[in-house]
Parts: structure tokens; sequence; C-alpha cells
């Protein structure tokens, strides 16, 4: 039940953080959870967790970098292989030397050799942790083949030069010799027991499909299980299970892919589920390290060996000087390849590679494997060696996310989208040209969609400031709504059948409003007006329509209707008017715009039609054949050179996800289809 329990708190953690963070993005993801981490450390749950170096090596790391050599771009990394390779093999020398000799300055009582193995765990770059600073911060594509090739292999020659630091701490004596032939033994060997577990995978493949027993769960279920097994076997031959992680991953995606419906269902549904694991196994490493930092803080926090204020220096000197060390490295490489008069032109790129070169939860898994005791003798350092390190990581990681940003681009939006917007007009006017031939209702729908599209394209090219007033009027206009329809409720102007309706419309309106756009207070209200409106009218939101006592829906309920909606108009209309010289005028005129021709396809009774037509199951045929024209579109769009092949295939992937989308909704549109009913029948009973 315990085991039951934990599982619930990292469940619940992981949502909370990725919801906080959307709500309040100013807080990297990583850091967020890395807090809700030290939070649950601090419970009584948190403080039963013991860390086991190994099952989290095997259950989470091999996992995460399998995926990693998955996705990496081979070829990117063949072009920087002599920067990688430096970096990962004498880089990580040159920090161990670095920082273990300047902590053994700073402390002499700490053996040299323990302080050497510090250095040799604090020597690999994360690749987890440079993904969480990719997801956050735009950098540039070389500099980034180069910290994912590196952070591929580096945590083998971290790892065989901590144990030989280690094997130095025991025994009193170290041979170079040995641990460079162990370092090539370990890497090769793991290579070749990751490439030979993908090659038998592929072997069990071509039985299963000769025997006619391909099945999508079952070849997943395969591919899931290689990162565990070539871990665990590797390990069994005492090979490095990092590496044969790794190069099963590169290798699973270089296999032959087949063009059939299998083979794309396949690579869909492992796609998702690869998305889903690896965003769980990233939100848990930064769970673990907020836990361990709680675990490891407190004792040495509270001991009197070493004052706090010392500690923090000490933390601070040996953050500097695994920064220096690295930059150290990266500029003799750089000096090789590029020469010393060139240095300079690559000093923006050498910085990003030095700052974005942060540490991880493989670093801290690698301290752990420390002894607790030293020759028959307990080892009181221990808990120093894990604090300083669980510190180290943390500041790397914060100066990461700090310094990096000044280093590179904001994240301007991709330029293609002004095409995109063209692309979408094209689009529409088809549509319209199809629509005179022929006009239904459902076409209509499927073009304000196609205009709905093209808004949002708009929006997003705006500049950030801009962008956050969009936001910020969208809720000005859904608080007006949400007023003008309680207002009317109570006046009993509206119905409950009319409320309901309205209150879809605006629950639409409120899905388009980009939450971490707002500021912390507009969120704030606009959540604080939800659940006001659902206490104020309970039910309505739990009310059973059962059959005997389901209240007809009136032509006269959908006047009410119109009338509520002009009379918000009223409203939206004189506060955005107000509000010309506070907001970018522009923006004023595109929602001034948009509101009044939302009013006049009210006013010309199509609006509730299109409303209503949009949970119909014939409504998928239109969108189809809008879907057919886009595809068309960007055909043309790619042979006019208007766009690249590989914006083409981004819209295409786009078209394809909406289109399944659209074929799988199986939302409960059964209260509207029957509201459509009912509608028809007035109109045909009148006529």
């Amino acid at each position: 039940m315990e085991f039951v329990n934990l599982i619930i708190v990292f469940v619940f953690a992981i949502t909370f953080s990725n919801v906080f963070n959307r709500i309040i993005p100013i807080i990297p993801l990583p850091i967020m959870q890395i807090i809700v981490g030290i939070l649950i450390g601090l419970t009584d749950i948190g403080r039963e967790i013991t860390f086991e170096p190994e099952i989290f090596l095997v259950m989470i790391i091999a996992p995460l970098l399998f995926r990693e050599g998955q996705r990496n771009d081979i070829s990117a990394t063949m072009k920087n292989f002599s920067v990688i390779l430096f970096l990962a093999f004498v880089g990580v020398l040159i920090t161990l030397v670095s920082v273990g000799w300047a902590l053994h300055m700073i402390i002499p009582a700490l053996p040299l050799a323990a302080c050497f193995a510090l250095g040799a765990a604090l020597g690999p770059t994360d690749a987890v942790a440079v993904g969480s600073l990719s997801g956050k911060i735009q950098i540039p594509p070389k500099a980034m083949h180069i910290l994912e090739g590196e952070a591929l292999i580096n945590d083998a020659s971290g790892v065989t030069a901590f144990q030989f630091a280690l094997a130095a701490l025991l025994t009193g004596s170290f041979s170079a010799a040995d641990a460079g032939m162990t370092l090539v033994v370990s890497s090769v060997g793991g290579a070749l027991v990751g490439a030979a577990l993908v090659l038998i995978k592929r072997q069990v493949v071509l039985i299963l499909e000769k025997a006619s027993a391909r099945d999508v769960t079952g070849y997943l279920l395969l591919e899931l299980l290689l990162p565990f097994l070539a871990y665990m076997v590797a390990e069994l031959f005492h090979v490095s299970g990092i590496i044969a992680a790794v190069v099963a991953g590169v290798m699973q995606a270089a296999s032959f892919k087949k063009v059939s419906l299998f083979e794309a269902e396949l690579s869909s549904v492992s796609e998702s589920t690869w998305n889903t694991l690896t965003f769980t196994l990233n939100a848990l490493v930064f769970l673990f390290l907020g836990i361990e930092l709680s675990q490891v803080f407190s004792p040495i926090w509270n001991s009197e060996t070493y004052s706090n204020s010392f500690l923090m220096v000490v933390v601070l000197l040996l953050s500097a000087t695994l920064f220096i060390a690295r930059f150290f490295s990266i500029v003799v490489i750089y000096s090789v390849r590029k020469g010393i008069k060139n240095l300079w032109s690559a000093m923006n790129e050498m910085l990003i590679l030095t700052f974005a070169g942060v540490k991880g939860t493989v670093s801290l898994a690698t301290i752990f494997i420390l002894p607790l005791t030293l020759n028959g003798q307990a080892f009181p350092e221990r808990s120093l060696l894990l604090f300083i390190t669980a510190c180290v990581i943390l500041v790397t990681l914060v100066g990461g996310i700090v310094v990096l940003p000044f280093l590179t681009e904001s994240d301007e939006i991709e330029s293609y989208n002004t095409e995109g917007i063209s692309l979408l007009r094209d689009v529409i006017e088809k549509l319209k040209r199809i629509n005179h031939e022929d006009p239904q209702v459902e076409m209509n729908v499927v073009i304000e969609n196609y205009q709905d599209r093209m808004k949002e394209l708009y929006i997003e090219q705006l500049p950030s400031d801009q962008r956050q007033e969009v936001q910020e009027l969208r809720a000005l206009i859904v608080s007006i709504e949400r007023d003008g329809l309680e207002e009317s409720f109570r006046q009993k102007e509206i119905g409950i059948e009319g409320y309901r309706l309205y209150e879809r419309l605006i629950s639409r309106m409120e899905r388009s409003i980009a939450r971490q756009l707002l500021s912390i207070i507009g969120f704030w209200l606009l959540f604080a007006r939800q659940i006001i409106a659902f206490f104020v009218h309970p039910k309505i939101v739990f009310a059973r329509k059962d059959e005997e006592n389901r209240r007809e829906f009136r032509k006269e309920e959908l006047e009410n209707v119109r009338q509520v909606f002009l009379q918000n108009t009223e409203v939206i209309l004189k506060s955005l008017d107000n509000l010309k010289g506070v907001y970018d005028d522009e923006i004023i005129r595109f929602f001034i715009d948009g509101r009044l021709q939302f009013a006049q396809r009210l006013e010309d009774g199509t609006f509730i039609d299109s409303f209503i037509v949009r949970s119909q199951s014939n409504y998928v045929k239109e969108l189809l054949i809008g879907y057919q024209e886009e595809r068309k579109a960007i055909d043309e769009y790619e042979i006019a050179e208007k766009i690249s092949s590989l914006e083409a295939n981004e819209y295409r992937k786009n078209v394809n996800l909406l289109e399944s989308y659209s074929i799988n909704d199986v939302s409960n549109t059964i209260p509207f289809k029957e509201l459509s009913k009912k509608i028809k029948k007035e109109a045909s009973e009148e006529n």
C-alpha cells in the first residue's frame, strides 16, 4: 500500500508542477519540480524514500538515454564528432582534476582520492538536464547537437573515472594505464551489447511476421523493453550499461522503415507512448533530485563541523571552477579546430556550450556509490560530498537557466507563419467557391474553423507584449460575457437551456485564452469567476436531462440567447472603445471587427445553426473536404517554393493530426443533435 501511495504522490506532484508551470512560466519546470521534490522530501513519505543508484540508473536514466539516442541526429553528431569526443573524455578528465584539486585545497581534511571522485561525478554533462534546458531556451542547433552528443557518451568516461578514484580511495593505489584500458573496454563493450540486442530484437520481429503474429502492442512492448535489457545485460558483462542503452536507441532509430499501414500505426502509437514516458521520467529525475537535496541538506547544514556560510562559499567556488574548467576545455578544442585567431568569432558559441553543460541526477547517482565506511571505519565525509554534489548540480542548472537567455536569441515566431496565413486564406477562398455552388451550413462552419486558425496564426506572430494584450482582452470579454449571462439569468431573461447553450459558447471562448500570458492576478480573477458560477448555479451544472422531464428548447429561447449576446456586445464594444490608447489600437480594432462579424452572423440567423452543426456527424464530411483542399494548397506552395519541404511536412503533420482528431471525435453531441432536430421541426411546421 505504501508503494501505491508513493505512486499517487508522484503523479500528483508531476501534474501539479506542470500545471503550475503553465500558469506561471517564469519559474522553469525543472526548478519547479526540484522545489516540489524538496517539499516531498520534508514529509514522512519523502523521508522513507531510499535512493538506490542502480535502480535509478536502470529504471529512469536508461530509457531516457535510449530515447535521446533514438532521436539523435547522427549526421550532425558526426560533423562535430571531434568536439564531442574531446569534451566527453578529455573534458571530463580536466573537470575531474580541476574540481578535485580545488576541493582538496579548500578542505585539506578530505582525502585527495575522494575529491577526485567528486570531480569525476561532476564531469559528465547530463542529457536529461540539457533536454530540459532546450525545451525552455532556444539553443543554436550546432551547439545543441554538440551538447546532446557529448551528454550521450560522457557518462561512461565519468563513471569509469569515478570507479578508479573510488578504488584509489579504498586501496590507495591508482593505474592510469588500467583506467584507460577499462574505459575503452567498457565503452566498446557497452556499444556491442546495445547493437547486439537490437539485432536480436529485429530477428524476433521477423519470426513474428513469418508466424503472422504481428501486433502493435507486442512490438511496442519489445521496444520499451530494449533500454532496460541493454543496461542490465551490459552491467552483467561489466561494461557500460549507459552506452549500451544509447547505442540501442541509435540502432533502433536506424532500422529500415517499411511504408505500410501497420508501420504507420506502430510509429504513431510509439511516438505518443514515448513522449508521455519521457515526460514522466524527466519529471521523476528532478523530483528525485529535490528529494535527495532535502535528505542530504539537513545533516550537513545542522552540523557544527563547517559553518553554513563556509559551505555556501565552497559550493559557489566549485561551481565556478566547474564552469572555468569546461570553458578551458572548449577553448582548447576550438583552438585546434578553428585556430587561435578565429576564437573570438566563436566566443558566443563557446560560452553557450560552457553554461549549457549542466549536471544532473546521473552525477548524484554516481556519488551515492561512495561507501559508508572507509578501511573498516565510518566515512563521515560521505554526507559532505553528497551535499556538495547536490548543491553544485543545482547551481549549474540555475546558472544555465539564468545566463543562457542572455547568450541566445529569443524564441521568435518562425517566419513561415506569414506564408501559413496566406495558405489558409487560399483554402478559405477555395471553400467559399465550393460553398457558393452548393450552399451548406456545414461548409460555413468549416470556413469559420479556418478563419479561427488564421486568427490564431496572426496572434502567434505578434510580439510577446502584444500577445499578452490579446489574452488580457480575451479575458475581459469572457468576464463581460459571464457577467451579462448571470444578470440575464437572474432577471429571468433567459432559461436554463439557453443558459447552458450560452455557457458552452463562453467556455469555448475561454479555451482560447493562454493563461500563461495573463498576469497572476488576471488568472486568479478568471478562475474565481468560474468557481463563483459553479456555486451560484450548481443545479445547472449537475442537472440530469431525463427524457421525461427534459425541457423543450423553444425557438423563443434562441431569441433570448440572441438578445443576451447583443446586449453583451454593446458592453464589450463600449469597453473596447474606452481602452483605445491603453492597448494597441490595431489589436483593439481586431477585436471590434471580430465582434461585429460575430453579431452580424447572429443577426442573420447563421450563428446558432453553425454552433449546433459543429456537433453533427455530417460535419466531418465537410471537414475532410477542407483538409483535402489544404493538402492541395500545401503542395502548390511547396512546388512554387513559397515554403520549404521541411515546412511543408510540418503543415502536413498538422493536417493529419486535425483529420485524425475529427474522424475520431467521440464528444457527447446527443443533446445538440436533438436540439437541431427540434429546430428543424419547428421551422418545417411554420412553413
